[in-house]
């Protein structure tokens, strides 16, 4: 007979079998196949409505193929047993379009009403330190090369990227001469504090009321003439060449298009700028015809606001007929792939303007200066124009996304550089008004949704990414320096003179 110890074990082992069976089953109860089944199908609803890159997503050209995806995720629901299992099928469907900008949110958004919120920090009494802190200006992407070329024997540095925004160099090319490397991190000036605490204390001795937005503006400009300089004191230390590292670079703004200005002497065409016909591309156009009605700064004089009349009265036009436009069923992207048109009415997108702004190219002078910082957000950028004069080379991987697309794409598409390393991550266009998440009702699963389009000189979506014109890739086991390496070899060749 054995122990009652043993015999009480066993019983007890007896005993919780039923109540496994009975968890199990109250799990399956509570899994709700037909909500999310409506969920998914909501999804797919509101990326017809909404979403910027469907028309390209659904075309042979984009690699994605809308309607087996479509049919993987449905099956994959109807095998689910549990929330889990349902919740990573509309994952896998959001994941399998590649887009960086479709992506999931925290839905969870903490209430500014609360009462334990402290009070906003009145930054009108801050010096330049606490006040750039306190609005978010930090380097947060560090300074170093994508690939660490301070690290190679014949490169040194003229800017950590600590002291001086951006890192900057010098690399010896031997008989290719000498290569002027720049570092930009980030297209967004919040990356910049040590141009913020300049702009700031200018700011201080003009006196005046603290406005965070001049204050902005303030650095962008101040980020074009900084970066004019340093190209301007490259060349002159005798590089004949530039490489432009937007290796692992988050984007950021407009920027990304500006920049490309700096590079060159001929004229610059910005994308064409195309919007989902939604209410979110609406918003847009009114966001257009606020800004160059009411929102025209006080100095604005009569010559301005007749100079931008034509330009108003042609965004009022176009919201009007958007608002008359019948919706367009878009639902054929999941059933067949169909060459990309966005002319065309059932890619539901509209031109609405040019990724600089309501013109694609402005010559310095044409108006004056609240004209063309209204219509052409470049403007910014005047006076530090063509500093750099020479060959170019973009250094790009698979984490160059969104505005250092941009930046790739417009100086790619004006022969104003060659990229050199990796295909870009393909964020493409992301949001020109103001994002509005799309929130499941029964799992929570919140998505924001791009509005957007820019079209490449080939007629492609940014979306795509932007292919090297010289091509680098790490062999199995090779190191980040030979990459380094590598990537500089590659260019000192396409520089040598052809036989």
């Amino acid at each position: 007979m054995p122990p009652y110890s043993v015999v009480k074990l066993a019983a007890a082992l007896l005993l919780s079998v039923p109540s496994c069976f009975a968890s199990t089953a109250a799990s399956d109860a509570a899994f709700d196949r037909q909500a999310w089944m409506q969920d998914y199908r909501l999804l797919k609803r509101e990326l017809e409505k909404r979403y910027s890159h469907l028309a390209w997503m659904a075309s042979p050209g984009s690699g994605v193929n809308l309607p087996d995806l479509d049919r993987q995720v449905q099956a994959a629901l109807a095998r689910a047993r549990s929330d889990a299992e349902a919740r990573q099928a509309i994952l896998d469907f959001q994941n399998g379009f590649r887009d960086g900008h479709f992506s999931p949110l925290n839905a969870a958004v903490e209430s500014s009403a609360s009462s334990s919120e402290p009070p906003k920090r009145d930054l009108s009494h801050d010096n330049s330190l606490d006040g750039c802190a306190s609005l978010g200006y930090v380097n947060g992407n560090g300074g170093a090369f994508s690939l660490p070329f301070e690290t190679l024997p014949g490169v040194r540095l003229t800017a950590d990227g600590l002291v001086l925004p951006m890192r900057s160099g010098i690399a010896d090319l031997g008989a290719a001469g000498k290569l002027a490397l720049l570092r930009i991190p980030s297209f967004t000036p919040r990356n910049y504090p040590q141009l913020c605490q300049q702009a700031w204390q200018a700011m201080l001795e003009r006196g005046g009321r603290f406005d965070p937005d001049k204050l902005f503006t303030d650095i962008m400009r101040a980020w074009y003439r900084e970066t004019a300089q340093r190209l301007r004191e490259l060349r002159a230390a005798g590089a004949r060449a530039l490489i432009v590292d937007i290796g692992d670079n988050p984007g950021g703004n407009d920027s990304g298009d500006a920049m490309s200005r700096l590079l060159g002497s001929g004229p610059v065409r910005s994308a064409p700028l195309w919007l989902a016909r939604s209410p979110q591309g609406e918003a847009y156009l009114r966001e257009w015809i606020e800004n160059l009605s009411a929102g025209l700064p006080p100095e604005a004089t009569a010559e301005d606001k007749a100079a931008l009349q034509p330009f108003l009265d042609a965004f009022r036009a176009q919201a009007s007929q958007w608002r008359q436009t019948p919706p367009v069923d878009m639902s054929w992207v999941w059933h067949e792939q169909r060459a990309f048109d966005p002319g065309a009415a059932r890619s539901r997108l509209v031109q609405v303007a040019y990724a600089s702004g309501a013109v694609d190219h402005l010559e310095p002078g044409r108006y004056s200066k609240i004209v063309s910082e209204a219509l052409f957000w470049p403007a910014q950028s005047f006076g530090s124009q063509g500093a750099w004069q020479g060959p170019v080379y973009l250094l790009t991987n698979g984490q160059t996304y969104s505005a250092a697309e941009m930046f790739a794409a417009v100086s790619r598409d004006n022969r104003l550089a060659k990229t050199v390393g990796q295909r870009t991550g393909g964020d493409g266009c992301g949001f020109m008004s103001k994002m509005q998440p799309l929130v499941l009702p029964h799992s929570g699963l919140s998505f924001r949704i791009p509005d957007c389009v820019r079209l490449r000189a080939d007629g492609s979506d940014e979306v795509a990414g932007i292919a090297p014109d010289l091509p680098v890739s790490a062999a199995p086991g090779e190191s980040r320096r030979a990459m380094a390496q590598k990537t500089l070899q590659a260019i000192a060749a396409d520089l040598a003179p052809r036989p």
